[in-house]
This record gives C-alpha cells, sequence and structure tokens, in this order.
C-alpha cells in the first residue's frame, strides 16, 4: 500500500439524469460543485448503471457485481449475506479505513453490517422512523416535509413548507459537514484514511423544493419534453405502464412545472455538496481525497411520455447517470471520457486507489488510466437489467403479461433492450435517433442487427456469471503437481486398495 492512501468522499443523489449538470451541457440547470468537481476532474460521458432501480443499483456498487449475480435484481430484496460481507466498504475497512455512511443509503438489510463502522442513515423521503423524523419531532416540525406552501400540481408537484435548512438533504449535508469537520479535526490523532458515503434523497419525487428553489427554473426556459405520437405503439409494456399511472394524460405545462422543480432539486443538493467541498478545502485535505460523484438512476421527466423511473425502461435518461471522479493524483483534470462505464467500477476504483487488490469475484474494472486511454482492452458496451418476477409488487406494470426478466445492451452506436418471455424487443440507432424515438427491433431491414445485438448479449451473459465467493482452494498447477494417490489416512473415508500394485 501506498504510505499515504487517500480518503474517499463519495457522493450520490437520488433519481438524477445524465443531462441534468451545467457541465454535461444543459442550458439552464444550476450546479456549480458538480461542475467545479468535473472541471477538477473527469467527467465519464456514458456512464450506466446495471438496473433502472434504487436499491438493486445500489447493491451494484457496494459489491462491484451485477444484479444477477450479487442477488438483488429489484427493489425491496436483501443482499445475500455472504455478498454482505465482500462490499468494497468491508476490504476498505479490512484495510484500516474509517467507514461511514450519512443519508438514504437504501441497503437492504437496513443496517448492512456491509463493512460500515459508523452509520447515520434516513429512509429517503418515505415517513419510516428515522434519524430525520426524529429531528422533525424534536424541532415541533413532524408532518410538515409534505406540506405544501400554495397550489399542489399533479405526481407530487409543490413547494415545501420546510425552509431549505429544515429539509432531508438540508438535514443530511449538515450532518456530513459535521462528520467531515470532525473527522479533519482528529487526523492528527487518528492515523487512519477514512471512507464517507454521503447519499442525498433529491431529486427523486415528490417534486417538492422549499423556497427559494421552487422559482429558480422558470417552467418556460426549461428544456421541453420529447416524445414522438405513435411510440408507445409497438411497446406494450411502456404504454401499459402509461395507462395504469395516467402519464399520457399530463399536458406539456404540467411537464415543464415538473421539470423546473426537479431542477430546483437538483441545485439544492449542489448546494449541500459546495459545503463538504469547502470543508475538506478548508482543512486542507481536498486534494488527498478522492471526490466521486453519481447517480443510482435517472428520470423521464415527460420524455416518451412517461415520467419517474420504471422497470421497464432503459433508455439513456433512465440508466445513463452523472458520474465524476477527482483526485488529481491518479485522474487528470478537465477531461471527459467517452468509453462505456460502469456502476460496478467504482468499487475496484476506490480499492485501487487505496492499495487493495479487488476481489477475483468483483466485475468491475478499475477507472485509473482510463481517461488517458492508457487501458487497450475496455469493453465497448453497457449492461442493465432488472427482474420484474422477483417483486411483483414493485415499479412495473401491475398487469401480469407485460412483466418480464428484461436486459440491456448499450454500445456508443446502438441500444438493444430484451424481452425473453414476452416476445418483444427494442433497438435504437443511438447515432441518428439520441433521443430513442423509433424502435427499429421489427423493421426488416435491422434483422440482422438486431440478432448481432442478441449474440452480444449472450455472450455478456455469459461473461458476467461470476457467483462464486470465497477463495479458490488450488490452482491448477498446483493440482497438476498435486500426488493422485489415495491419502494413507482421512478419518471417516475408505479408499480402494490398487491390487494391481
Amino acid at each position: 500500500m501506498p504510505d499515504r492512501r487517500p480518503n474517499i468522499l463519495f457522493i450520490t443523489t437520488d433519481e438524477q439524469r445524465f443531462d441534468c449538470m451545467g457541465c454535461a451541457g444543459n442550458p439552464v440547470i444550476q450546479t456549480p460543485n458538480m461542475d467545479r468537481i468535473a472541471a477538477e476532474g473527469v467527467r465519464f460521458d456514458r456512464a450506466y448503471v446495471q438496473n433502472p432501480m434504487c436499491m438493486p443499483s445500489r447493491m451494484a456498487i457496494m459489491t462491484g457485481r451485477y444484479c444477477s449475480e450479487h442477488g438483488v435484481n429489484i427493489n425491496c430484496v436483501g443482499l445475500p449475506e455472504h455478498e454482505q460481507a465482500n462490499t468494497f466498504i468491508q476490504h476498505l475497512s479490512n484495510a484500516g479505513y474509517i467507514t461511514a455512511g450519512i443519508g438514504k443509503q437504501h441497503m437492504m438489510p437496513k443496517w448492512g453490517p456491509f463493512g460500515f463502522t459508523y452509520l447515520d442513515l434516513v429512509e429517503g423521503k418515505a415517513d419510516a422512523n428515522n434519524q430525520y423524523t426524529d429531528y422533525l419531532e424534536a424541532a415541533g416540525l413532524s408532518g410538515r416535509q409534505h406540506e405544501a406552501r400554495g397550489e399542489r400540481g399533479p405526481f407530487g408537484t409543490y413547494t415545501q413548507a420546510l425552509s431549505a435548512d429544515q429539509t432531508i438533504d438540508g438535514f443530511v449535508g449538515r450532518r456530513a459537514t459535521r462528520w467531515l469537520e470532525t473527522r479533519a479535526a482528529a487526523e492528527a490523532e487518528v492515523d487512519a484514511p477514512f471512507f464517507l458515503w454521503v447519499s442525498f434523497s433529491n431529486p427523486h419525487f415528490p417534486f417538492d423544493p422549499p423556497e427559494p428553489y421552487d422559482t429558480l427554473y422558470d417552467p418556460d426556459l426549461v428544456p421541453p419534453p420529447v416524445w414522438r405520437e405513435g411510440e408507445m405503439v409497438d411497446k406494450p409494456p411502456q404504454h401499459q405502464l402509461q395507462r395504469e399511472r395516467g402519464y399520457h394524460q399530463l399536458s406539456e405545462a404540467e411537464i415543464r412545472r415538473i421539470k423546473a422543480h426537479y431542477y430546483g432539486n437538483v441545485t439544492l443538493v449542489d448546494d449541500q455538496i459546495g459545503k463538504l467541498l469547502k470543508v475538506l478545502e478548508e482543512r486542507g485535505q481536498l486534494d488527498n481525497t478522492l471526490i466521486a460523484f453519481t447517480s443510482d438512476h435517472g428520470d423521464h421527466l415527460g420524455d416518451h411520455r412517461l415520467l419517474h423511473k420504471s422497470g421497464v425502461t432503459f433508455y439513456d435518461v433512465s440508466v445513463r447517470v452523472p458520474y465524476l471522479i477527482r483526485y488529481p493524483p491518479r485522474f487528470p483534470q478537465g477531461m471527459v471520457c467517452a468509453d462505456m462505464v460502469e456502476s460496478i467500477d467504482l468499487a475496484a476504483t476506490f480499492l485501487d486507489v487505496a492499495g487493495i487488490e479487488p476481489p477475483r469475484t468483483m466485475q468491475g474494472r478499475s477507472l485509473v488510466g482510463l481517461a488517458e486511454d492508457k487501458i487497450r482492452d475496455w469493453r465497448t458496451d453497457a449492461f442493465s437489467e432488472i427482474d420484474l418476477h422477483m417483486n411483483p409488487l414493485m415499479h412495473g406494470p401491475q398487469d401480469a403479461g407485460s412483466r418480464d426478466y428484461v436486459a440491456m445492451l448499450c454500445t456508443r452506436e446502438w441500444k438493444y433492450v430484451h424481452f425473453p418471455n414476452l416476445g418483444i424487443g427494442e433497438l435504437y440507432d443511438l447515432v441518428n435517433d439520441p433521443q430513442e424515438l423509433t424502435n427499429l427491433f421489427y423493421d426488416p431491414a435491422y434483422a440482422d442487427r438486431v440478432a448481432d445485438m442478441r449474440c452480444r448479449l449472450l455472450n455478456r451473459f455469459m461473461t458476467n456469471q461470476r457467483p462464486y465467493i470465497g477463495a479458490r482452494t488450488e490452482t491448477f498447477e498446483a493440482h497438476y503437481q498435486a500426488d493422485h494417490r489415495p491419502p494413507r489416512s482421512v478419518p471417516g473415508t475408505t479408499y480402494a486398495a490398487n491390487e494391481e500394485v
């Protein structure tokens, strides 16, 4: 291990699209602190999550493994015990790191352990008892996090009655800032680096920014929703979801207001990130801390006449996310990397910069050197999946005939979405149709492309399969060199005698 191992600050949001940062080219949204991390590090432009749902996506990050391998392929399914002991957090802890999690980790089981030595958790915007609801009760604010100041719009669009400091992300930002300040004060006394995962709850719905974030963006100026009339004709599960949830009834004006409020919540989080960066800078720890920022999935925000997240869509607005890393000793400054990266690569990256050999079971790869084109055998596609059969009550059409295991394979040029049991599929030409408005799956002219992508997906399935946990008992060389005659005695075992000797 290097003499001075870096601290690691890992920041996540919930349900933030890849295009909702100024540094990603959004002309409206204000994210100066996210933009700063990008300007002083690397922005990975083609970053994909391993699942379009919160929990499985986060479990993939923790384990560095694909969802069908670690066993959590939809929300509200617990990570198996043998996987809990093999997270990158546990490996950091084993190597002497102080490991802390603050905010909406969204783990299952709730308290891990997963390798954290310190936890300060909230339950997101839900009402479950947690640190945040205890704070509200003590402050005489119980229930006010759901109160609206003024009128309510559709799908939870309103101005939150609480002040910015009293919101859940104001609370999480304050707790994380205090932890960093305390940790910095103890730096000289505790000779151990830290890993801190700060997990914010926004911009996840409801779309409820407090003042002044509720009016920060003019709905008439945010980018309009993107859809094509008739695009759902050959997508039965998505069409079913539209009808069940009523998304198709939203007017463009309503969607614009939703998006303006969503942007407000993104900027609210960005301001909290700024406070974390300030602590590190004032304590002289900024350049000795790897800072990573990403989200667990996106939000349709009216595109394709859909809203929120979904278990049957793999559009870029759903599975492509912000992905920033700042650490001057190992990552260049101000670069944009166009290679296909995945959420599972974060685990291997964290271990790499900490001087820890990633376990063989980990499927992600370290991103160190990728932006400088030092890795010649990097993947050329990204994989994501969900199994809607694992929890029939969660995040998909309630119509049983519209639920399936769904997998996506995406290259820079093409995206293929595979429904193995419904007899349907999706194919998009990302060069000529980057907004994924025309499904080419049923066009005879693209039959060869469908076959090619299906074959690539099959190969991905086979190379992804790495369910084995634990140290291997022997190598081929050890097996070859071993004495293959029966041992003289093993209690309880009888071996046949070689009567030919």
